[in-house]
């Protein structure tokens, strides 16, 4: 593992901010504890140097199976990637190679059975940073879906006080290198607030702490604040 604040050597993984392990370049724009992009950028180059366009292409068809062409879905229980940043996808995946995040059964076209830890893990370092420069490249279109407007209205209060921090501008910015949330499915974020809930999904302390200071009726109010992204 590079030491904290150096670039990762060539074929070196970037550190999960989401697992809590050392990461590198110190706190990023939104400061909440996600590295800057620099190291990112540097195996994302390799990756760019690694791969012929052709190669890339036959990845990516591989990911769009589940999560729609150029990374919107057409399966609410899927989420849209496209448009998220390279670091966030490059964090999310690590966290499934990991362990720290449990992958979700689901079935491939052809009928094979797989899970995200399965598919991160059987992924090169040089595939995962393709995967991740191929669906930044992409630009975020969120699914339109019917919403509380008045709920989302205290949805955005809430949330800007217990998650505007990290999840900048109702979860809508790419730049703050999490999942984008505004204009995710409805139906994929529910699963992942019961996943929250019950313990099956796993938060960093920082969020921990936020998530469980949340009534209920907050919860109700971010996950409409989410699916209306922003149109209230």
């Amino acid at each position: 593992m590079a030491a904290l604040g150096a670039p990762p050597a060539v074929g070196s993984f970037v550190p999960s901010k989401v697992t809590g392990t050392a990461v590198a370049g110190g706190e990023p724009r939104g400061g909440c504890g996600a590295v800057r992009r620099t190291a990112a950028w540097a195996l994302l180059a390799v990756a760019a140097g690694a791969f012929a366009s052709d190669a890339r292409d036959e990845l990516a068809a591989e990911c769009d199976e589940c999560h729609g062409e150029g990374g919107r879905s057409t399966d609410p229980d899927t989420p849209s990637i496209g448009g998220f940043s390279d670091f966030a996808i490059l964090d999310l995946l690590e966290s499934y190679r990991s362990g720290f995040r449990q992958g979700r059964k689901a079935k491939r076209p052809d009928g094979r059975e797989t899970d995200m830890a399965e598919i991160a893990s059987g992924l090169s370092e040089d595939e995962l940073a393709a995967v991740a420069a191929h669906y930044a490249a992409r630009q975020w279109q969120p699914h339109k879906q019917p919403f509380d407007a008045p709920l989302a209205r205290r949805g955005a209060r809430v949330h800007a006080v217990k998650c505007g921090k990290c999840h900048l501008r109702g979860g809508s910015v790419a730049e703050s290198d999490l999942a984008i949330t505004a204009g995710q499915w409805r139906t994929y974020l529910a699963a992942q607030f019961q996943a929250f809930d019950d313990g099956t999904r796993r938060m960093a302390p920082k969020m921990r702490k936020r998530y469980e200071s949340l009534s209920d009726g907050d919860k109700r109010a971010i996950l409409e604040l989410y699916v209306s992204a922003g149109e209230f």
